[in-house]
């Protein structure tokens, strides 16, 4: 009797091992697959960082770009220099006439003078994100895009 009762713990003791070795192996599976995952997001956003910042620096060469086309129309203009020198001359007309303008010269007092405050798109999305609006309801507001609302979430995360 027993004989028959150690082999009962034995083998009881034998299953309860394989059972212990393959939960850590499903762990430990589990465990890569979350460590690829990862390294996923993380590319995929490296990627998508790097597209925006060459997207900026493309719409910034073509300002510049654009900026000097407009320079040189206006030097092309026929009448250019005419003009510059009806401007020299007017303008030295309103400095004259500014210096009578100095003496009818009103300060502004504090009631005329208001401030405006605006927020900026991102202050505006993290203000709302912060209140419990859904990504969904922020895009919705502020006629955005939902992904654009994540990526911009997800890159003030970073930054903080």
């Amino acid at each position: 009797m027993v004989y028959l009762l150690l082999l009962f713990s034995f083998i009881i003791h034998i299953v309860t091992f394989v059972i212990i070795r393959q939960m850590k192996t499903e762990k430990q599976r589990l465990l890569e697959i979350e460590q690829n995952v990862n390294e996923q997001i993380d590319k995929m956003e490296n990627t998508l960082a790097l597209y925006l910042v060459e997207m900026r620096e493309e719409n910034e060469n073509f300002t510049k770009e654009l900026d000097l086309i407009q320079k040189k129309q206006r030097q092309r203009e026929p009448g250019t220099a005419e003009k510059r020198m009806n401007l020299h001359v007017e303008h030295k007309e309103q400095a004259e006439s500014s210096e009578d303008n100095y003496s009818k010269f009103v300060p502004l007092t504090e009631t005329d003078q208001q401030d405006i405050v605006e927020q900026s798109e991102t202050a505006k999305i993290l203000h709302l994100y912060n209140n419990g609006e859904s990504i969904e309801e922020i895009a919705k507001k502020l006629d955005k895009g939902k992904t654009e609302i994540e990526l911009l979430l997800k890159f003030q995360q970073k930054n903080e």
